[in-house]
């Protein structure tokens, strides 16, 4: 091995590690095994040294891939909810409980803007089918044991758009599904 030049030095340690590569990643995968202890002091120094390298690369991983953190997010709601369902329950009601105030404007502004965009020419009709879907939304509730809402599909509060209060705007969705969606509206050309 040339150890006086460097350039030489360099050249000989790429292609050993390109010829021994599989050898050598088991031989750091089996120190690191061995030394868990050790090397959570090495990623520790690492990002007390690094920390906006640390960031930089977390954000680069995550905009490479979006799809696996969402499913990741995903995976740990759900194991959550199931593992902790009283304590979310819990949490929620406490929510409530602090936030009266805050819960009761957004409900009534929630019914105001309801009342605004039921237009007065509905006929006795219209109004039946509004009760039947919000019936449908309840008795799916009751049987899959899962809340399930009636979606307004053109928001009654959308930042660009506002639908209206009428049966051909309405359909129902889990419940999930319409919070995730919140007063979002997508036009499709179709």
């Amino acid at each position: 091995m040339p150890h006086k030049d460097p350039e030489a030095r360099k050249a000989y340690l790429q292609e050993y590690a390109a010829k021994n590569r599989v050898q050598a990643y088991a031989r750091v995968k089996a120190w690191r095994e061995a030394n868990p202890e050790r090397v959570a002091e090495q990623h520790k120094k690492y990002a007390e040294k690094h920390p906006d390298k640390l960031a930089a690369n977390q954000a680069a991983w995550k905009a490479r891939n979006v799809e696996k953190v969402r499913a990741g997010n995903k995976e740990r709601a759900a194991k959550k909810r199931a593992e902790q369902p009283e304590k979310i329950k819990a949490a929620k009601k406490g929510y409530a409980q602090r936030k009266k105030e805050v819960i009761n404007a957004a409900v009534a502004r929630r019914k105001a803007a309801r009342l605004q965009r039921t237009p007065k020419w509905l006929t006795p009709f219209d109004t039946l089918k509004i009760q039947c879907i919000y019936s449908i939304a309840a008795m799916l509730t009751r049987h899959n044991e899962e809340p399930w809402h009636v979606d307004h599909i053109v928001p009654l509060q959308g930042k660009n758009v506002s639908g209206l209060h009428v049966p051909s705007n309405l359909r129902v969705m889990r419940g999930e599904e319409n919070v995730r969606k919140h007063n979002k509206f997508e036009v499709t050309n179709g």
